[in-house]
């Protein structure tokens, strides 16, 4: 069944919106416009629709659960189906580009196309996530209009959530509780300490930190999630109480997911996370997780260059997150995904993302946290940005085809020379199968797929990818920009004569400008120090 939209720049249908329905309604109306350059009406009521239009109708259900949508080609026209208004906008952008062919590659790069005589003729699609909330932790994904494009929260003010982690300090601050009631915060060596964590034994302690939590759901009533779990610290109580219950688990995480389980009993209409990290990664023996507990676990030790599940080195992260999955429907998840002392240089995880996401859904994590790159670009941000997102709304998806549809789109002419770098780059990983640390860089892959010889392979990849596009200076930006990491790399092992490497070190200096770059490792080293210290070493 076909649904025709417009004619020769003629509108063949309206909109018919609901309350709910009507920011999605005002989406669709704009890219359709932008599509076939005419003006599509938006209606509140089916009567004042002129009757030789067809009708666009948004339906309000819960047959695809909160985080679902469904649209459809009927009898009554073409019809989305979502639970809230931002499930419709999900399914708007959704169709956008499933069936008319639209692509939001980054903030501010996407493809419409342009058809005065637009129509679509398609099987009715329904779809579910398996991961309920998805956060992709690159820039890109804080600006909310672009994070909603691809189906996720948006990034930095984790949409949805009261509080994110850590939260005891907040719920027991020890500058207004510890002078008058010292026993309220953990024993130490026989001490209570006011930078310790709470006793979470002692019932005034219990009943303080839930009125405190009431307070702060009173100012933030549309959260949904609220997250209960230890301060950044290994300083937990070890007073009789505690340590009881502690013992009786075989961990740490005994004293805390019993206190978690009391709260979540008394806001059962939260859902309310905490943490499995540090002092509290040793599951319980005992104690389960309440029906509106989630555990937030994350694999921070675990290698990149193969998946998780295949991993003998990532045993560990691997039976953690398994275990968790064993006890409880409702797991979250702490991804790494970037090279985070190195931010700049090559990181091919590019092929472990699909089998990773796909193990993490088997496990029930319904709540991901994927942490990439808080500072501004970074190695392949766009297109790993846009491959996690794919990924978090349906780990099973064709991932090969959406990298090949991503860079054809983005790159343009480039593309060709792009993907072969890509494939050169995890070709080298997978033949020597050596970890992939999160934590590494340049040095580490001096004898993989970073060898002198492959670099020199890269530069002529790359030469050739920036000749194809030098006709447009955005395009050819674009190029300059995934070439970046090569240069990184190379200026880091010192590849070449001293005149090669001067031009390596302004050429990377050329461009980090031009992109607005401005660290090459989180938090501490800057480009212009990079830069300075690089120079220095010639």
């Amino acid at each position: 069944m076909s649904f025709h939209f417009s004619s020769e720049g003629r509108p063949l249908c309206a909109i018919l919106s609901t309350t709910s329905a009507q920011e999605a309604a005002e989406i669709l109306q704009d890219y359709l416009s932008r599509i076939t350059g005419t003006f599509f009406d938006i209606y509140t009521g089916e009567g004042r629709i002129p009757s030789h239009l067809s009708i666009i109708r948004f339906i309000q259900t819960d047959a695809y659960s909160h985080t679902g949508f469904a649209y459809a080609i009927t009898e009554d026209g073409l019809c989305f189906s979502g639970a809230s208004s931002e499930t419709f906008v999900y399914a708007v952008y959704d169709f956008l580009e499933r069936i008319i062919g639209c692509r939001y590659y980054t903030s501010t790069a996407e493809y419409i196309p342009q058809n005065t005589n637009l129509s679509a003729d398609f099987e009715p699609y329904s779809f579910i996530p398996l991961i309920d909330y998805r956060e992709i932790y690159y820039k890109d994904f804080e600006d909310r209009v672009f994070a909603r494009k691809h189906k996720a929260a948006q990034s930095k003010v984790h949409e949805g959530w009261g509080f994110w982690c850590h939260s005891f300090q907040f719920l027991l601050p020890s500058k207004d509780y510890f002078e008058e009631h010292p026993e309220y915060f953990a024993l130490l060596n026989g001490k209570r300490h006011p930078a310790g964590e709470p006793c979470l034994s002692n019932p005034e302690v219990r009943r303080i930190m839930l009125e405190n939590l009431r307070k702060f759901i009173d100012e933030k009533p549309e959260c949904r999630y609220w997250s209960i779990s230890q301060n950044d610290d290994n300083n937990y109580c070890q007073c009789e109480a505690c340590k009881a219950i502690d013992d009786y688990d075989e961990s740490p995480m005994g004293s805390v997911l019993n206190f978690v389980n009391y709260i979540a009993d008394e806001v059962p209409d939260k859902v309310i996370s905490t943490l499995s990290y540090w002092y509290t990664r040793k599951p319980p023996k005992h104690t389960r997780p309440h029906s509106n507990v989630h555990i937030m676990t994350c694999n921070i030790e675990a290698g990149r260059g193969l998946p998780i599940e295949a991993d003998p080195a990532c045993k560990e992260s691997k039976e953690e997150l398994e275990f968790w999955a064993s006890i409880s429907d409702h797991v979250s998840l702490w991804d790494y995904n970037i090279q985070f002392r190195n931010l700049v240089s090559p990181f091919p995880n590019l092929r472990t993302l699909a089998p990773n996401m796909q193990f993490f859904a088997k496990n029930k994590v319904k709540l991901l946290f994927s942490q990439c790159n808080r500072e501004i670009g970074g190695e392949f941000s766009e297109l790993r940005g846009y491959l996690l997102a794919k990924l978090a709304w349906d780990p099973y998806c064709n991932v090969e085809a959406h990298m090949e549809d991503f860079c054809k789109g983005y790159y343009k002419e480039a593309s060709p020379y792009i993907l072969e770098y890509i494939k050169c780059l995890h070709d080298a990983q997978d033949k020597f199968s050596k970890r992939l640390d999160i934590f590494g860089g340049p040095q580490d892959a001096k004898k993989t797929f970073l060898t002198q010889k492959l670099v020199q392979h890269y530069d002529k990849l790359f030469a050739m990818a920036k000749e194809a596009v030098s006709y447009d200076k955005e395009l050819l930006l674009r190029t300059e920009t995934a070439y970046l990491p090569v240069l990184y790399a190379a200026i880091v092992l010192q590849y070449g004569s001293r005149n090669k490497r001067l031009e390596r070190i302004n050429q990377f200096a050329r461009i980090a400008r031009a992109t607005g770059l401005k660290m090459v490792e989180e938090w501490k080293i800057t480009v212009d120090q990079f830069v300075t210290d690089a120079l220095a070493e010639l």
